[in-house]
């Protein structure tokens, strides 16, 4: 029976920090292979839609988990969605307009935050691939649909003022980086996201593998059935994960499936 396999973005297919913005050509041919024997391979990701990398977007998944699972889509149909209220929305601005954060609320094509010009946003947005056509800075909370938020400290004596503001409406979970967090609808996650998935398509979770390195990919590795950590992953990951492979510039996605036999052994 094909499996349902589910891949990270980043630290899993890509690494903008070793300037890797695209999907290797070696996992692209594992990718492939996969298909090309039954599998069905998913993004379980932290982005929204228009905040996948052209790198990325450009492979033919089957289907899409977003923004930390709030938002999953298969052959361009919704299947689920939640919507980030507006007093959380409400919230975060007014924390960040006290303490100068930078806020982004995801949809599926536009990006809400707070100010399009100021520096520290456009040198996050260069790094990370955010394009400027989505992004909006003047819009009402109350007339816009988002599935997850994301805000940027400048100093981590601040990180306790905005988890004590914004806890009562999200998972804060902190990225690789020790400045920003995604703020994941309480309740939510990738794992919930992956499930509804299975159901829809009338698949079992132990017929699942996911592939992860963060922290908000937690939930996910524990839930499917292999979890596969990253050799580049945090520490939370490996300790929760089924199996560590190695890291994206060593091929660690290609070793993986081949030592499940997912694909066949070629020496890499």
């Amino acid at each position: 029976m094909g499996k349902l396999l589910f891949f990270d973005i980043d630290g899993t297919l890509i690494d903008v920090k070793l300037d890797i913005r695209s999907i290797t050509d070696e996992t692209k041919k594992s990718l492939d292979e996969l298909k090309e024997n039954g599998h069905d391979v998913f993004l379980a990701t932290g982005r929204c839609k228009c905040f996948i990398v052209p790198g990325v977007f450009s492979y033919p998944f089957s289907g899409y988990v977003t923004c930390n699972g709030a938002y999953v889509e298969y052959k361009n149909q919704c299947l689920y969605k939640a919507v980030v209220p507006a007093e959380a929305i409400k919230a975060t601005q007014a924390i960040s307009d006290q303490l100068n954060f930078n806020y982004y609320f995801e949809s599926n094509d536009y990006i809400y935050i707070r100010d399009k010009k100021d520096p520290k946003h456009i040198a996050f947005a260069k790094q990370w691939g955010m394009r400027d056509e989505v992004c909006v800075d003047e819009f009402d909370p109350e007339a816009i649909e988002s599935y997850i938020g994301m805000i940027v400290v400048n100093d981590k004596k601040d990180i306790p003022a905005m988890v004590e503001a914004l806890s009562p409406y999200f998972e804060i979970q902190r990225h690789q980086s020790d400045y920003s967090f995604d703020l994941t609808l309480r309740g939510e996650s990738k794992a919930v996201g992956i499930n509804h998935l299975v159901e829809a398509m009338g698949k079992d979770i132990k017929d699942t593998i996911a592939f992860g390195d963060g922290r908000n990919d937690i939930e996910m590795l524990e839930e499917v059935g292999i979890g596969v950590a990253m050799g580049n992953a945090c520490q939370e990951a490996k300790s929760v994960a089924d199996y560590i492979t190695d890291t994206i510039d060593n091929d660690g996605i290609s070793k993986a499936l081949m030592n499940f036999d997912l694909i066949d052994y070629r020496k890499l």
